[in-house]
């Protein structure tokens, strides 16, 4: 074979190898995104079970336990009792192993989806997760994977949209979409400002990116 027969041999195996890494990839990446639909949505079974009955969903063997709680206080901080309300932590309840401050509503999406108390990814292949701030604060975060049926659409919510968060104890906040921005991966800062009442994000389809929804509250203080 001539040098240019094995040169054109050598392309033509890269870049099968090339495709059928992208065919692994994107399974892959559409067996999690399924994954986490199912998972969060029977925990959002239990959730909205949990906030009806103002009682923990336990899990199997475990002895069930009065609801909604406040996160640990360190053993020198004040009792959250004594703190301005923008200022405690936000009650949660436990759902199997992990704990929810509430759920998310993004009716133009037909989403409903349960958030979790704290951000990892691990944590985000199941549900949204709080990336800092809090609803009394009127900074809520909320980071998601760009899973179809998690935060993939957020891409697609236009300025004006409604978003409803509802908390452990059954109270809901309602939010109007005002702002669509795409900050950097490094914009943390920028991500957290605290300008706006509600935020959402989650990559953008390449990575480089945050999508990022800015939101203010619609129904008053």
């Amino acid at each position: 074979m001539s040098a240019r027969g094995r040169m054109g041999l050598l392309c033509l195996c890269l870049g099968l190898a090339l495709l059928v890494g992208a065919l692994a990839l994107s399974q892959n990446n559409r067996r999690e995104a399924l994954e986490a639909e199912i998972a969060s949505r029977e925990v959002m079974e239990k959730l909205a079970a949990a906030i009806e009955t103002g009682r923990e969903q336990p899990t199997a063997g475990a002895e069930e336990s009065s609801a909604p709680e406040t996160a640990p206080e360190a053993a020198d901080a004040p009792p959250a009792e004594a703190l301005p309300p923008e200022a405690r932590p936000m009650e949660s309840v436990r759902v199997e192993d992990c704990r929810y401050i509430g759920f998310l509503t993004v009716p133009a999406l037909e989403l409903e989806l349960p958030v979790m108390e704290d951000y990892d990814e691990e944590r985000m292949k199941i549900a949204p997760c709080r990336y800092s701030g809090s609803l009394a604060g009127g900074d809520l975060v909320i980071a998601a994977h760009n899973y179809q049926r998690h935060f993939g659409g957020l891409m697609r919510l236009p300025v004006g949209s409604e978003v409803v968060f509802t908390d452990v104890t059954g109270e809901s906040t309602r939010f109007t979409v005002a702002e669509l921005e795409q900050l950097k991966e490094e914009e943390t800062e920028r991500m957290i400002a605290g300008e706006y009442d509600l935020t959402l994000f989650t990559c953008t389809y390449s990575g480089a990116t945050r999508y990022t929804v800015r939101c203010l509250r619609s129904d008053g203080p």
